[in-house]
């Protein structure tokens, strides 16, 4: 038979054993959700802001399609910009351009870009992470990551062949991005007002003006280059040889031949304020 201070020290054993039981398992549960609960919300809130800037970048490229193909003088689009920063890239040859020619030379005038390179500018998005960019460049949505890239939203640049004659035309829209040297933000993050403003930019040194018509020889090659480096070069070489059509040449040179007429438009985006 149990003395009655036997059962009293049992009694309070078993409590002791019990809160640490349910002590233990506490804490092993916050260890597992600050282990894996809090990096998934973490991840699964920067996905969010991704896919939220992704749709931001296709209405801006709307934006610019209405300044360049409607003759829409001004735009502004107020955007959540979250995660990251919104900023402004000004056009640098040395970080980006694009050479257009034909087996004469450059179509777009070396006295105007040196080389024929015409460098595009760019609307640019950077995450907190700092692995992941999303860019409106030259027409195009491009999204960028660990050195890979896909083409979210193409460039309007297209073949057109007349019905009647079946002669082909190569119709390409170069677009610039700059920012305005007055304008009081330069990069922002939270609620922006991307407000812009359109310009002729000339590419032909012969007449001033933004366009080029030229008929080429369809049994020669029309080339395309771009910059080797640039970040977003993936993405252009899959539209170059799956959208367009042309065949690799070299790394950062692509060719199609069959094109009777060539058509370059070239436009400045003006960003007044972000």
């Amino acid at each position: 038979m149990k003395r009655p201070d036997q059962t009293w020290k049992e009694s309070g054993v078993s409590e002791t054993v019990g809160f640490i039981i349910i002590f233990g398992i506490m804490m092993a549960g916050i260890g597992l959700v600050a282990l894996y609960g809090y990096p998934a919300l973490l991840n699964s809130q920067e996905e969010a802001n991704i896919r939220n800037m992704e749709r931001n970048m296709i209405s801006l490229q709307s934006d610019v399609n209405a300044l360049v193909y409607k003759s829409v003088p001004y735009k502004e689009t107020t955007m959540q910009v979250s995660g990251g920063v919104l900023s402004v890239k000004k056009p640098d040859s040395a970080s980006s351009y694009f050479i257009i020619s034909d087996d004469s030379g450059s179509l777009i005038d070396e006295g105007l870009f040196s080389e024929g390179k015409f460098p595009p500018g760019e609307l640019h998005f950077l995450s907190d992470s700092g692995d992941r960019s999303i860019g409106l460049e030259n027409g195009a949505v491009v999204y960028e990551q660990s050195g890979g890239s896909v083409m979210l939203s193409e460039p309007r640049w297209f073949i057109a062949s007349d019905p009647i004659s079946g002669e082909k035309t190569l119709i390409i829209t170069l677009v610039q991005v700059d920012i305005d040297p007055s304008a009081s933000v330069t990069a922002t993050s939270g609620i922006s007002t991307v407000q812009m403003s359109i310009e002729p930019k000339p590419i032909d040194g012969v007449s001033n003006s933004n366009i080029i018509d030229k008929p080429v020889d369809p049994n020669k090659f029309v080339t395309i280059e771009i910059y080797r480096e640039n970040k977003y070069y993936t993405a252009w070489k899959n539209y170059f040889e799956y959208t367009l059509n042309m065949e690799p040449d070299g790394i950062s040179k692509f060719k199609i031949d069959g094109i009777d007429r060539v058509i370059i438009r070239a436009w400045k985006i003006t960003i007044l304020n972000l």
